[in-house]
């Protein structure tokens, strides 16, 4: 069987965030300008913006994670979003599609639509529920999937959790807990 390829030499050359003026984690020497309030008539330059801005950022950190997830399980045939997917299935916490999509911090639509192709792969079926609710399950299949791809996953996790170490590792788990809890708050859009 052959290595994954690793996601490091599949970076785009302008991952150090040069192409934006992104801050590339040297944020502590170089402190962060404060934007002009709403009612203020000076708007930042877009170059501030991107370099500040959490959401782009964490999509930027998002497409290299997933890359590199996706490259240790490409030989299962499924990519971290599907077996996320059939990993909160198996754990048998959802008990409907809405659950699921909560479980996963995803819409409902988004979740059916990730779901089709698992279903038309004969990983799981949607069973009926209380009410009007719809329960995903597990094919024997998708077991067998899943086992595969949990391996697969779990060499994924340990090259990023063995990079990071421990410490670091906590670190990005808390900080990002942090920002989902904000963007959660009521208030948000």
């Amino acid at each position: 069987m052959s290595q994954p390829p690793d996601p490091a030499s599949q970076r785009p050359a302008d991952d150090a965030g040069t192409d934006l003026g992104i801050s590339t984690g040297n944020d502590l020497a170089h402190p962060t300008p404060a934007l002009p309030g709403p009612d203020s008539a000076t708007t930042p330059d877009a170059e501030t913006m991107a370099r500040l801005c959490l959401g782009l950022a964490v999509r930027r950190t998002s497409n290299l994670v997933t890359r590199h997830y996706n490259a240790h399980l490409a030989e299962t045939g499924l990519e971290v979003t599907q077996f996320s997917l059939l990993a909160g299935i198996a754990s048998g916490k959802p008990a409907s599609l809405g659950d699921l999509a909560g479980l996963l911090s995803i819409d409902r639509s988004t979740l059916t639509r990730n779901l089709r192709p698992l279903q038309a792969a004969g990983l799981i079926d949607l069973h009926a529920a209380q009410g009007r609710r719809q329960l995903p399950t597990l094919t024997e299949k998708g077991e067998t999937v899943l086992r595969a791809a949990s391996s697969a996953w779990l060499r994924a996790q340990t090259a990023l959790v063995d990079t990071l170490g421990p410490e670091d590792t906590a670190a990005v788990r808390a900080s990002l807990k942090r920002l989902r809890d904000a963007a959660r708050r009521p208030g948000v859009p």
